[in-house]
């Protein structure tokens, strides 16, 4: 019998999710069909053999392929969970997907002998993007920068990150500051360091992003730097290996597009 932590979902043909988040981190494996994930970490094309690990909170959308796809799915515990998402390639899937069903414990043998892999960021997006995450710059004007008109670069980039610029700037900025809510920095300190306009700023993404009041998710990420137990529902759900579609426990924020495309 699998472990509790692991569970199956399946995706018709061309079915697309849209962005969303999950509240706790996971790893994902292709067994059947194909898709593409995006986030601000870039595209990824998820085929079989593909590992993804996901860490508490990411945001991304998956639009699936003409044989849609059969993905097995395993809910990290803290000590698992990745500080980002990490992409690499199995070399056997049957003693990867065995692996799996075997629970977290058996993860880190198998990412010792999987290939590492990387999100496809590259040429004038992965500039664009570094700009946005560096500066105030209009969108306009980082287009124009990178030698392309902003109606071109909001296009391209909505495709390749599952999100106009706008919001990817919102989400580069929330990934830092959530970095730093771990700690004792006040939330004044932490909106300025990360570009917020002002705590009112910060407190509005954080609730959007997290469904969780400031206070509240400081509290949750302290338990889990210190082994506890948040309280906060699981992923996986109760049940393993029954077949269904991919959960998202932190539901898809008002602000966020309703496709990824």
């Amino acid at each position: 019998m699998a472990d509790p932590a692991c569970y199956l979902t399946e995706h018709a043909r061309d079915d697309a999710l849209p962005l969303h988040r999950h509240r706790d981190a996971y790893a994902s494996l292709v067994l059947r069909g194909s898709y593409l994930e995006a986030s601000a970490d870039g595209p990824v094309a998820c085929e079989p053999g593909t590992l993804v690990l996901h860490p508490a909170f990411h945001a991304h959308g998956d639009r699936f392929g003409g044989r849609g796809a059969r993905v097995v799915n395993l809910a990290l515990p803290p000590a698992l969970a990745p500080d980002g998402v990490r992409v690499l390639r199995v070399a056997r899937l049957a003693r990867a997907r065995r692996a799996f069903e075997r629970g977290p414990a058996w993860l880190p043998e198998l990412l010792a002998d999987a290939l590492p892999g990387a999100p496809g960021r590259d040429g004038w997006q992965a500039v664009f993007v570094e700009a946005l995450a560096a500066s105030d710059r209009s969108i306009a004007e980082i287009a124009r920068r990178c030698g392309i008109s902003p109606a071109h670069a909001s296009r391209a980039v909505a495709a390749s990150y599952g999100m106009p610029p706008q919001l990817l700037r919102r989400e580069l900025r929330w990934r830092r500051a959530l970095a730093l809510l771990g700690g004792d920095a006040p939330l004044a300190g932490v909106a300025a360091e990360t570009g917020f306009a002002d705590q009112a700023h910060l407190c509005r993404t954080v609730r959007t992003c997290s469904g969780l009041a400031p206070g509240a998710l400081r509290r949750r990420l302290k338990c889990v730097q210190y082994g506890s137990t948040p309280g906060a529902e699981d992923p996986a759900g109760s049940k393993a290996a029954a077949p269904r579609r991919h959960p998202t426990d932190a539901a898809p924020c008002p602000a966020c597009p309703s496709s990824p495309a």
